[in-house]
């Protein structure tokens, strides 16, 4: 059974690429699962790409038809470490020149429990050359 999620929205995370639960073989992923609590699968409306062969990025959407699939974790007592962390990967801040890849930001997340509040990462660079995902699950 789930937790409230409604309690501490702040610390929650909605992931949909290289961090997902079932990923193997990635420190970071390593790293947000040994400091949270996987909560479920979860659902964002937005667009997702596959900006390279190893990692998507997902970009709003106006059109509630654009799901982009993924997983929900709620952070633990680690949560400023874990995010500081996970904003170098996602090339955010440190020695990386603005416009960031990324800009971690909070979204409308819909859980088996209703709409949560979570922070996502939302792709920040242009999208041209990059391949849209249609059926919004990233499969690496």
């Amino acid at each position: 059974m789930m937790t409230d999620l409604h309690a501490a929205d702040g610390d929650l995370l909605f992931v949909y690429g290289t961090l997902m639960h079932a990923t193997s073989g990635n420190k970071m992923a390593d790293l947000l699962r040994a400091n949270s609590e996987h909560l479920g699968a979860a659902q964002m409306q937005g667009k997702l790409y596959r900006v390279n062969h190893s990692y998507p990025g997902v970009t709003d959407s106006d059109d509630p038809d654009d799901v982009v699939h993924g997983d929900l974790f709620r952070l633990d007592e680690n949560a400023d470490k874990v995010i500081a962390a996970l904003d170098l990967y996602e090339d955010i801040g440190g020695t990386f020149s603005e416009p960031y890849e990324y800009r971690r930001e909070r979204r409308q997340i819909q859980s088996d429990d209703g709409t949560v509040t979570a922070w996502v990462y939302i792709y920040n660079w242009p999208i041209e050359e990059a391949t849209r995902i249609t059926n919004g699950r990233f499969i690496a």
